[in-house]
């Protein structure tokens, strides 16, 4: 099975910085045994194997662990949880304009601005100066600086508070083979 979906992360200026593709996780697929909590029904799943090529502006490098991606059309984040074999490492929340979703692509602004969350919940804000320096140089809009800086509240919040977004994350994979196993299609109805 080929990956079905492209993703383009460029900046605010719309230069692109990296692209890759990854395989469309149906919103039905169970990605774990926990009881987790219920993802929107807006929100798109996507899944990169360890290996997937990224292309990034500066080189092309394979990714060294899987990938689960979160993106909601309308939310300021994203959420990228890197796993070794079936075990959460930790996941990346990346402050971004709200994604443009297509039927085979999506595309979004990566504002510089990120979060390292570990398993367990233990965070570290990585590039706020980056995004200081990058809001000024690109000339950021005032409402792109303040959603942002409310994204990342919202995210922080988040976690301090152990509810929300990051409940939604795996800890322990069911599988590493969604991408072998029809990640889009339509479970048949069955007959009765």
């Amino acid at each position: 099975m080929q990956p079905d979906f492209r993703v383009e992360s460029r900046s605010y200026d719309q230069m692109v910085r990296g692209s890759w593709q990854a395989y469309r996780l149906h919103k039905r697929t169970q990605l774990s045994d926990e009881l987790l909590a219920e993802v929107s029904s807006d929100c798109l799943r996507l899944w990169l194997p360890a290996g997937t090529l990224m292309h990034w502006s500066t080189n092309t490098r394979p990714l060294r662990y899987n990938c689960l991606q979160f993106y909601w059309p309308q939310r300021w984040y994203t959420l990228s949880a890197f796993y070794d074999g079936r075990v959460l490492k930790y996941t990346y929340a990346t402050i971004i304009r709200p994604a443009s979703i297509e039927i085979e692509r999506l595309s979004y602004v990566d504002l510089d601005l990120s979060i390292l969350v570990k398993p367990d919940l233990t965070y570290e804000v990585l590039t706020q100066a980056e995004f200081e320096q990058m809001a000024d140089l690109l000339h950021y809009s005032e409402e792109t600086r303040i959603s942002a800086l409310m994204a990342m509240r919202t995210i922080t919040s988040s976690i301090q508070r152990s509810v929300g977004i990051f409940a939604t994350v795996p800890h322990l994979l069911r599988e590493t083979d969604f991408h072998l196993t029809g990640c889009q299609k339509d479970e048949a109805p069955s007959a009765s």
